[in-house]
Formats: structure tokens, C-alpha cells, sequence
């Protein structure tokens, strides 16, 4: 069953948090005769013996990038297409080490959903035990991969590091769902979320101008478009690290057609801490101007990784 979810793109920018508008003796040993030999019956290590390296973390196999095809998932949402590549020389990272690798390279981490498209195109991916962009509650991340076949999940700490572990990176690609939308609307309005996404993550608040309309409800507040655009250069100049991804988006249009929803799962990055939110956004139809973006709900709180 497809989930209904998303993240807060600007709770997140603005830092308040979600707003929920609709609407978890023991005994010591005895000490035994020492069987060690004398200290001076044990052979003292040469020099070169003592400056010999530790042995290296394993080198895991690299999968060189390559496009993923859009499919239409299990739950019947569509995911567009996208590129995969897990880089040499990214084992041993914590989450953040390894997502900071995958925003240099242009990218993300790959998300839960895109992994497991990714795997189902190439079982080779599951060969590696890889972290994925997705939280899991306040458990840590979801990994995947690491043994046969597609299906194996786990959960780490994003602090927690293992030479076994690399991370994937992915373009920007979503899962879209629409009750009784046409496949080609259906892409149409995952578009416009994605654009606005890159918008968001180039953190030019200018650019946002194209995105709303003349009046904007941002969270609980309506505003002019000058308006919303400035709140956003407000928060972009504060939060240098702040990014946005969509996983999953679930889309209804209105009873009179004029306007459309998108309900996103989120994972929201900024000040240092990792959120994952739903996020509302309300789009004009025809134009795809954004009317209005709230905060329904929140799975992670916003918290280091």
C-alpha cells in the first residue's frame, strides 16, 4: 500500500518543526597464577615489526553510474527514471560523511525506494551492504543490500561507520501516486515537485519567484510572493547545509479542478540536523504556481544524524 507521505520543505528551512493542521551483583573473579613468562623471557619486537600498518579496510566493488528506467512500483506509483553509482573508495563513512560525498558529486544518497528500483533493475547492487537518504523514525537510517537478492534492510546509526558499508548516489527522482490521474499528468506534476526541489537545494531564493503565486500560504501564514521569496533568503543565508529530497509523493486534484495536492515524504537537511516530514504543497492548475505549503505531519524529528 502506497504511503502517504512527505517532508516539510520549509519547516525544515525555517527550523519551527511541523504544524500539524488536520489533522510517537555479579562476583569478581578470582585472580588466578600469572602463566606469563618473565619480561625478560619475551622477545622484544624489531622496529620494523612495531611500525607495520594495520590491514586495510576491504576495498568494495564500485559500480560504475548508470540510469535506472522509470517503473511503475509494487503500490502502483510511478518512480522516473534516475542514475546509480556507488563510487570506489566510499566504504567506512558514517551517514553524513557519505552524504556529503554524494551532494559533492551533484547527487544524493540514494533513496530507500530508488535503491530498491536500482537492484531490481541490477542484482549486483545488492552485493554491498549500502546506506540509503531514508530515516527510519529515530532508529537511525535504513541500509540495504549486503547479502542475496533485493530484500535485505537493516537499521544503523548515522554515526556508526563500517568498513563493509559504502553509499550509493542518485539524481533526483520520485515516487508519484494519484488516484484516477493519467500516468502523463501523473509525471507532469512530479516534474513541478522536482523542480522546485532543485530550486530549494541551489538556495537562491530569487529563483523561487517563478514558483509562487501572487498570494502564498507559508506553514500559517499567507503571504505576497516578495514576501514568501524573502523568508526563504532569510533561512537560505542561515542554514548553508540545508537540502531537500522527495521520496514519495502522493497527488489529488481538486473537486473543481482548479488546483492540485502533493503529499511528500520529505527527508530535510539543515543546521547540521536531519528531519523527516510531510509536506503539503497546494499547486495551481495550468500554471503550477505553489498556493500553499504546510506541515501535516513528522516521522523524525529533527535531530543530528
Amino acid at each position: 500500500m502506497f504511503v502517504r507521505v512527505g517532508m516539510v520543505a520549509l519547516s525544515l528551512v525555517l527550523g519551527t518543526g511541523c504544524r500539524d493542521e488536520s489533522v510517537s551483583p555479579t562476583k569478581a573473579p578470582e585472580t588466578a597464577p600469572s602463566a606469563s613468562p618473565p619480561a625478560s623471557a619475551v622477545p622484544t619486537p624489531s622496529r620494523a615489526e612495531s611500525a607495520a600498518p594495520s590491514p586495510a579496510a576491504p576495498s568494495l566493488p564500485a559500480l560504475p553510474a548508470r540510469k535506472v528506467p522509470s517503473k511503475t512500483l509494487a503500490d502502483g506509483s510511478l518512480l522516473g527514471e534516475f542514475s546509480f553509482e556507488r563510487a570506489a573508495g566510499d566504504e567506512g563513512m558514517a551517514w553524513l560523511a557519505a552524504e556529503d560525498a554524494c551532494v559533492a558529486a551533484g547527487k544524493h544518497l540514494c533513496t530507500a525506494t530508488q535503491w530498491q528500483a536500482a537492484c531490481e533493475a541490477d542484482p549486483a547492487v545488492s552485493a554491498v551492504e549500502t546506506w540509503t537518504l531514508t530515516p527510519e523514525r529515530d532508529a537511525g537510517f535504513l541500509v540495504r543490500g549486503g547479502g542475496a537478492g533485493c530484500g535485505r534492510k537493516t537499521v544503523a546509526p548515522g554515526a556508526q561507520a563500517s568498513p563493509f558499508r559504502a553509499g550509493a548516489c542518485c539524481t533526483p527522482a520520485l515516487a508519484a501516486a494519484g488516484r484516477d490521474i493519467q500516468p502523463a499528468m501523473l509525471r507532469a506534476m512530479a516534474k513541478n515537485v522536482l523542480d522546485l526541489e532543485r530550486t530549494l537545494n541551489a538556495r537562491r531564493a530569487s529563483a523561487l519567484t517563478g514558483f509562487f503565486d501572487e498570494r502564498v500560504r507559508v506553514f500559517l501564514k499567507e503571504k505576497s510572493r516578495a514576501e514568501a521569496v524573502a523568508v526563504f533568503e532569510h533561512e537560505f543565508g542561515k542554514y548553508e547545509d540545508y537540502a531537500a529530497v522527495h521520496e514519495l509523493c502522493d497527488f489529488s486534484a481538486a473537486a473543481d479542478n482548479e488546483t492540485y495536492t502533493a503529499d511528500c515524504r520529505k527527508i530535510t537537511r539543515f543546521g547540521g540536523k536531519v528531519g523527516h516530514v510531510l509536506t503539503r504543497y497546494v499547486f495551481v492548475a495550468g500554471s503550477g504556481k505553489l498556493r500553499s505549503i504546510t506541515d501535516p505531519a513528522m516521522y523524525r524529528a529533527f535531530a543530528e544524524p
